[in-house]
């Protein structure tokens, strides 16, 4: 029979025991993990932690091969196939092609079963670039992007209104809104601080020729090359960047003949048109002109304007009217990309969340593959408030 030191000393390594165990589980241990099948395969764990939520629905518990099944049937339901460049016969120029987007199944996996307990998983996915992007067509122009994408480009022609750049600029930053400039060369000569405070606050700048006394409808291929050259290095020269980082061109009034094409091809730009147009050269009423532009907006448009103190006023409203249709605001050169748009604001504001049946999630999923998701209603599951 054992002495009472050592009943003592069998007692408290069985207390001990039992408080290390707690802790493990509060930690999403298990001793099952011990047993065949629930160990740690690729030095995962076999289950996981408790309070662990992916999106609305609530995994904490759920065994690895669970989590696989469900990611699997999740992939299959939200794969999306990228998209070609194309031709677009409408206006003999072309439309960007867009990544497609899948789910990463073991990225995921890890992620879900390495989550701590009461955390919040955010599902991992892969871009599938497209077979055919815009390089496959060379000389064509662009008047929008990809309509897939959830953005719009503001393309800013710069000839004249220079005094109003500077509260353009403070409008825009307020808002965290990068867009694409388009400064004339000589108007860049003759501004270049202006031309560098806005690549200084990360806008993007393309060329809109040398000079807007050209008409270009009389000029050959050799006048519309140089009066482009020209430009790109006027602007080049006052953003402080090499000229091959000058990578669009807009013409005056949005010329377009074969000896534009033919220039813009030689010169190595894309030549750039619009898809909606502000007309704030014929001064309409600010709220006017943001309310049209919110309404008429599509993914993909590109919106032309210039620095006048109308659309300086009428920016807040338009960008944040555009933000509440789930458009964000991009510089071009991201727009016509086939990445997806990074930027959490292209979340939809009010979002239709998943539909829970039992531990499956059937579609729709697009809120909820972004992240954008609400709770479900009273009385159903929900996660841990962001």
């Amino acid at each position: 029979m054992a002495g009472p030191g050592i009943r003592w000393r069998r007692a408290a390594a069985w207390l001990l025991l039992i408080a290390a165990a707690t802790a493990l589980g509060r930690a999403g241990w298990s001793p099952l993990r011990l047993l065949p099948g629930m160990g740690r395969p690729g030095g995962l764990p076999g289950r996981v932690a408790p309070d662990v939520w992916v999106g609305p629905v609530p995994v904490g518990g759920w065994s690895r091969e669970r989590v696989s099944e469900w990611l699997e049937e999740l992939a299959r339901a939200v794969h999306m196939p990228p998209e070609d460049a194309r031709p677009d016969p409408a206006q003999r120029a072309v439309i960007p092609g867009v990544a497609g987007l899948t789910l990463d199944v073991d990225a995921s996996l890890q992620a879900i079963l390495r989550a701590p307990p009461g955390s919040r998983v955010d599902l991992r996915f892969r871009a599938v670039p497209p077979q055919k992007d815009l390089d496959d067509f060379p000389g064509q122009p662009v008047y929008h992007a990809n309509r897939r994408k959830q953005a719009v480009a503001f393309l800013v022609n710069v000839a004249w209104g220079e005094e109003h750049v500077p509260a353009m600029l403070a409008a825009l930053e307020a808002h965290g809104v990068r867009v694409t400039f388009f400064p004339v060369g000589r108007w860049a000569e003759a501004h270049p601080g202006l031309v560098a405070e806005m690549v200084r606050r990360g806008h993007e700048v393309g060329s809109h020729g040398y000079s807007d006394a050209l008409e270009l409808e009389d000029q050959p291929v050799d006048g519309v090359l140089a009066d482009l050259r020209r430009g790109v290095e006027a602007v080049a020269r006052a953003a402080g960047l090499d000229p091959s980082a000058v990578r669009f061109y807009s013409t005056h009034r949005g010329v377009r003949t074969a000896a534009v094409e033919r220039a813009a091809q030689e010169a190595g730009v894309r030549l750039v048109y619009w898809s909606l147009d502000t007309v704030d050269w014929m001064k309409p009423p600010p709220a006017l002109m943001a309310r049209r532009i919110v309404a008429a907006a599509q993914p993909g448009d590109l919106i032309l304007m210039h620095p006048t103190p109308g659309t300086v006023e009428a920016l807040p409203a338009m960008i944040e009217g555009l933000h509440r249709r789930g458009l964000v605001v991009v510089p071009l050169g991201q727009l016509l990309a086939p990445l997806p748009v990074d930027d959490p604001r292209q979340r939809p504001a009010e979002p239709a969340g998943p539909v829970l049946a039992g531990d499956r999630v059937r579609p729709p999923f697009a809120a909820f593959v972004r992240g954008g998701w609400r709770p479900p209603p009273e009385g159903g599951p929900r996660s841990p408030a962001r």
